[in-house]
C-alpha cells in the first residue's frame, strides 16, 4: 500500500491527458472536426481533469509537508470547470493538465 501512495503522483497526468485523449479518439471516431471546441465528447477532458486534480489533493493529504497548492487543486478544478465563467475547451484542459502535472512533480521531489 505505501508503494501505490508513493507513486500515486504519476497517476495525475495519466487521468488529466488519457481524458483528452479519450475526447480527441471519441471525436476522430465519430468523423466530427476536434476544432469544434463546443462538441459533448469534450467532457471526458474536462472530468478527466477534475478527477486527477482529486487524486493529486489526496496525494498532497498524504505527505508528511503539506502543499496547500497541491491540496486546493480539486477547489481550482470546481471553479474552473463547473461553474461556467471560464471556458472548459481544450484548450482550458490542456493547459490545466499541464498545470497538475507540473504541481504533481513539484510535489513529489519537494514534498517528499
Amino acid at each position: 500500500m505505501q508503494d501505490i501512495r508513493r507513486r500515486l503522483w504519476a497517476v495525475v497526468p495519466a487521468v488529466a491527458f488519457g481524458g483528452l485523449l479519450v475526447s480527441v479518439v471519441a471525436l476522430l471516431v465519430a468523423g466530427e472536426s476536434v476544432m469544434n471546441v463546443y462538441h459533448p465528447y469534450w467532457a471526458a477532458g474536462k472530468w478527466g481533469c477534475i478527477i486527477a486534480s482529486f487524486v493529486l489533493g489526496y496525494a498532497a493529504y498524504q505527505k508528511k509537508r503539506k502543499d496547500l497548492v497541491s491540496l486546493l487543486a480539486p477547489l481550482y478544478a470546481v471553479l474552473i470547470f463547473l461553474t461556467g465563467d471560464f471556458s472548459g475547451g481544450p484548450i482550458m484542459q490542456v493547459a490545466y493538465a499541464a498545470t497538475i502535472t507540473i504541481l504533481a512533480v513539484r510535489l513529489e521531489k519537494r514534498f517528499e
